[in-house]
């Protein structure tokens, strides 16, 4: 085998190896009340009234590692972008207090928030009986 075939070679196996680095980011999925849904970091979703929640990504994250024994569970950031009428608002919520945070006529709660680099995380969108902000 030359030198070039072994370098093309080496080169394609690196490429396929990546291709499955990262998942490609979604078009937006549409959300209604009262249902749980999951985003990846860049990933938007069409909320109900033509509202949209986008993850931007995870910042500050000191949970504690699926295989490891911890004192504190730890926290990470769940750093997002809420959209209506044209108005962009950051939404910052923490995984170690998932307590619902009003947004507009609905209430956000973190369910979930996978580990690794670009964690997906799970949300719950729910009607506000007190009315939004």
């Amino acid at each position: 085998m030359s030198q070039l075939t072994r370098s093309l070679a080496s080169v394609a196996l690196i490429l396929a190896a990546c291709a499955g680095c990262s998942s490609p980011v979604r078009d937006a999925i549409q959300v209604s009340a009262n249902q749980d849904f999951t985003l990846r970091p860049g990933e938007r979703a069409m909320l109900p009234g033509q509202a949209s929640l986008r993850y931007v990504g995870v910042a500050n994250d000191s949970r504690c590692p699926p295989t490891v024994q911890c004192v504190w569970a730890g926290d990470a950031e769940v750093k997002l972008v809420f959209e209506q009428a044209g108005n962009p608002v950051d939404v910052v919520m923490h995984s170690a207090k998932p307590a619902p945070q009003p947004m507009g006529p609905w209430a956000l709660t973190l369910v979930g928030l996978e580990h690794g680099a670009a964690p997906a995380a799970t949300l719950r969108l729910q009607a506000d009986a007190g009315g939004g902000n």
